[in-house]
This record gives structure tokens, C-alpha cells and sequence, in this order.
């Protein structure tokens, strides 16, 4: 379980998510699935993976402080994520 986050939204990355498909409601919902796995993968980066209404997608955020995380870009999860994000 992701512990609760407020995302940070601007034009730019609300364009940028539109352009693989996703929209800011399922980032949204992948951030508040309880099953939402998350892991740091650089100094300040994250990756999140969860379900928005059976949609699994992998979303990368910037840590912002506190509780706040700038949303860089998401997709549809690969295979490997996937795999990751069924495990229990």
C-alpha cells in the first residue's frame, strides 16, 4: 500500500500522459488503488504501479516534499510490471 500522496499537475504533464493514453483521472485512481506497489528508483524519482479501473499502469512522479510528488509521465505497464504489481 502507497502511503496518500498529493500530485502535482501542470499543462505540460497532462499533455505529456495524454500523448501515451492516459489520462490524469487514472493516474489518480492508480495512485489510491491500495494495491499500488511503489519503489524510489533514483535520488528524488518514483515509480508507482496500480489499477485504475482494471488498467495497470506505471507512473513516474518526482518527489516534491512532504507528501508532494510532480507527475512526470505514465504508461501502460510492461510485462515485468505487471508481474510485480500481481504479486501479494
Amino acid at each position: 500500500m502507497v502511503k496518500r500522496i498529493k500530485l502535482e499537475w501542470d499543462e505540460w504533464n497532462v499533455n505529456h500522459i495524454a500523448k501515451h493514453g492516459v489520462s490524469r483521472r487514472e493516474v489518480e485512481e492508480a495512485v489510491r488503488d491500495p494495491r499500488a506497489k511503489m519503489r524510489k528508483i533514483s535520488k528524488n524519482r518514483y515509480a508507482l504501479i496500480g489499477s485504475a479501473w482494471g488498467r495497470i499502469i506505471t507512473v513516474f512522479l518526482d518527489f516534491q516534499g512532504r507528501t508532494r510528488y510532480y507527475v512526470v509521465t505514465a504508461r501502460d505497464s510492461t510485462a515485468k510490471e505487471k508481474k510485480i504489481y500481481k504479486r501479494k
